[in-house]
């Protein structure tokens, strides 16, 4: 199994989707400080489930999603996928069958991370659970960052322990221990859960004992108490049939009653129907005479108003007689005048002449339009023939004037005629009026005649209404008697039928014979022992049972779970042995690499993990011994010695699990260029059973590597990937 891809996309400077390639088993990553190398490791670490921004040297975890730089926007989530070839099948159990296994995490601002195996969503367990004992898993030898390599010589013994345990393969043991464990304590629990129940059940049972009893010794009394029941409910029974019986009886008497005010009622009713009906009658004709009345009245009032309009016109026309008159006499006057004032004076002549016309024009408008139509237009007529101012002649004049004068005369003759045919009308209207006054008179009399005789209607009315209403109260008086004597009768109705129906609930009551009086008082009696017993939980003995059933439950539980933890101690066993066998078989097996791996990198000398005790989880120890030099303490190294050993360490473990992949960050910076010859020697020899994948800036490193990625960082903050095949290059710069 080998590390075939890396995808990234958003993670810390990688903002562009990426692929980088791993096609050779040894992979030199280089580059210039600070553009980003030692990100891909973090990337790697990221994508396995890693939660501590401090191993991904950062504050958060938000941290590792590109944050923007001067020329790029910062993203809003950041994704990294791992591509494994798994064609060997060192990836067992349900991913046997796959020749490629990916696993790939997201993460958006939220802090929300999602995981995926071969593109099913999992859980971050899941993916931990897969590089269990894989050299992988969380206490990882695979990954060298920079710094831990000093760290790793001067480990705590329980560090050192976990690597071991990790090159044994047994850290998927262990993590099935602590999940026993965990069951255990969980079914403990349960199981000490379950026995307190089972004592609360048991002090149940014990109390519902009792109160079974009670409830027995209480259900022997309430049936002879109901035997006594029984008895007083019969004799009670007859009492109440024979009041009921008497009570239907005064139900009919009183149904006898309300029929005879009926009758009554509907006679009397009958009378005032016909009085009502007379009424009516007499209201219409009543209504026809005022009618008739009024008509009449109407009648007299139009005549009356016609005599004064009458009158107003006599009036009218006699003041038009008396000024045509005055005209007349006026206008012989003027003629006159005009004859002598003709031979000596025609310019005087005309403007006396011209003013005598205003004049009378003047008194002309006063009067009707009719008159004034006539006879003004005769008058201007006149005015306009020649007599004008300085115009006209005597004869004309006196011409017009004659015709204005017989015009005057023709209208005198003619209001006279019409006064006289008014007079008659009038005589006339008046012989009318007379007969309308009488006959309303008589229409008053026969009104007041009528009115005498619909008050006696009336009162005769009210006299019936008044019976009408005596019986209806009457009656109602009958019915509320009626219907409490009902209401009496349906409460013996209902408790008959609560007697009857209290007797159907004893019939495996046996019936006893006595006076009631006796069976009364034993029955008091009983009822004060009954009292006496308590409260009864008549649902005892259900309950008693139900308990019992659930006491075997309990009982049945606590057992399977207690063979349960008996087994899940066997299994801890079982596990504690497996894991102590295969951890002192790997501790032997690594200090026998490290016996060979020391010596090679060091020319010489000698390396070797101990235990600190003999207890079952003793921690380890690293003692090392350098070529020339007394033991002295691991501390006291230089950091090429520290970075030697931990190296000839890490060597070892792979030797004896091989991870799928190593991951060495800058650990040949502290070593001189011998030393970097033998590491690099050491690591090729390796790369036969693992993949090396190393930062680094050591160009012996550099030439000894099969495959290098370039990575560069032209935009500030962004970085870029450059692929190169070192033995292709190598061919083509020879060639």
């Amino acid at each position: 199994m080998r590390l075939k891809s890396l995808k990234l996309a958003g993670f810390k400077s990688f903002v562009d989707p990426i692929q980088i390639e791993f096609p050779g088993i040894m992979c030199g990553i280089v580059g210039p400080n600070g553009c980003g190398k030692s990100n891909i490791i973090d990337a790697i670490k990221w994508v396995k489930g890693e939660l501590s921004a401090k191993s991904l040297r950062s504050e958060s975890l938000q941290d590792v999603i590109f944050n923007g730089s001067d020329n790029r926007k910062p993203v809003s989530h950041c994704s990294v996928e791992l591509s494994f070839d798994n064609s060997e099948n060192f990836l067992g159990g349900e991913y046997l069958k796959f020749n490629e296994v990916s696993v790939k995490r997201e993460m958006g601002r939220d802090g929300q991370s999602t995981y995926f195996i071969n593109n099913a969503v999992a859980r971050r367990r899941d993916v931990q659970d897969l590089f269990l004992g894989t050299g992988l898993g969380s206490n990882s030898y695979a990954i060298i960052e920079q710094g831990i390599i000093s760290s790793l010589v001067g480990a705590k013994p329980e560090e050192l322990r976990s690597y071991v345990e990790e090159a044994a393969g047994i850290t998927k043991y262990k993590e099935r221990k602590r999940e026993t464990e965990s069951r255990i304590r969980r079914t403990a629990e349960n199981i000490s859960r379950l026995k307190d129940l089972e004592d609360e059940v048991k002090r149940s049972i014990r109390r519902l004992n009792a109160e079974a009893n009670l409830t027995s010794k209480y259900k022997k009394l309430r049936t002879q108490e109901q035997e006594f029941q029984k008895f007083l409910i019969q004799s009670d029974l007859r009492d109440l049939e024979k009041r009921k019986a008497d009570s239907e009886k005064e139900n009919k008497s009183i149904d006898t009653d309300i029929e005879g005010v009926d009758a009554k009622k509907l006679s009397i009713v009958s009378k005032r129907d016909v009085a009502k009906t007379k009424l009516m009658e007499g209201l219409k004709v009543l209504e026809d005479e005022q009618r008739k009345f009024f008509e009449t009245g109407a009648k007299i009032s139009l005549v009356e108003e016609k005599e004064k309009t009458i009158k107003a016109k006599i009036e009218d026309l006699t003041l038009e007689k008396e000024k045509i008159i005055k005209n007349l006499a006026n206008l012989n006057e003027s003629q006159h005048s005009e004859g002598e004032e003709e031979k000596n004076f025609p310019g005087d002549l005309q403007k006396t002449l011209q003013t005598k016309i205003k004049a009378e024009l003047s008194l002309l408008k006063i009067e009707k339009p009719e008159i004034e139509k006539s006879i003004g237009t005769s008058l201007e007529k006149f005015w306009r023939d020649g007599y004008k101012v300085g115009i006209g002649k005597a004869s004309d004049s006196s011409q017009t004037l004659s015709a204005l004068k017989k015009q005057f005369e023709e209208r005198l003759v003619s209001i006279e005629s019409e006064i006289i045919q008014i007079n008659a009308e009038n005589k006339s209207g008046n012989s009318g009026l007379s007969d309308l006054i009488q006959l309303r008179k008589d229409l008053e009399l026969k009104v007041i005649d009528f009115r005498a005789k619909q008050d006696e209607s009336n009162d005769e009315l009210r006299l019936l209404e008044g019976e009408i209403s005596k019986l209806e109260t009457q009656k109602e008086v009958i019915i509320k008697d009626r219907n409490e004597k009902e209401l009496n009768k349906r409460s013996l109705e209902i408790e008959v039928n609560e007697k009857l129906d209290r007797l159907k609930a004893f019939t495996e009551v046996k019936d006893i014979e006595g006076e009631k009086n006796e069976i009364a008082q034993s029955l008091e009696k009983l009822q004060n022992k009954i009292m006496n017993l308590g409260p009864i939980n008549f649902a005892a003995p259900e309950t008693l049972e139900a308990e019992k059933k659930r006491k075997e439950t309990l009982s049945e539980q606590i057992l399977e779970l207690e063979t349960s933890l008996s087994k899940l101690d066997e299994a801890i066993k079982k596990i504690d042995k497996e894991s102590n066998k295969s951890f002192h078989e790997c501790l032997n097996a690594v200090n026998k690499y490290l016996e060979e791996m020391f010596p090679k990198l060091f020319g010489g000398g000698f390396s070797k993990l101990k235990l600190l005790d003999d207890s079952e989880e003793s921690g380890l120890v690293l003692m090392a011994r350098l070529p020339g030099k007394k033991n002295t303490k691991l501390s006291q190294l230089s950091g090429g010695e520290k970075a030697l050993t931990a190296l000839a360490l890490v060597f070892s473990l792979f030797s004896i699990n091989p991870a799928p992949f190593c991951l060495l960050d800058e650990v040949d910076a502290p070593l001189d260029d011998d030393n970097t010859m033998r590491f690099i020697k050491l690591v090729s020899e390796m790369s036969s059973k693992v993949q090396f994948i190393f930062v680094t800036h050591n160009k012996i490193s550099m030439e000894k590597s099969s495959h290098l990625l370039g990575v560069t960082m032209r935009d500030l903050g962004v970085s870029k990937v450059v692929s190169v095949d070192v033995e292709q290059a190598m061919e083509l710069a020879q060639s």
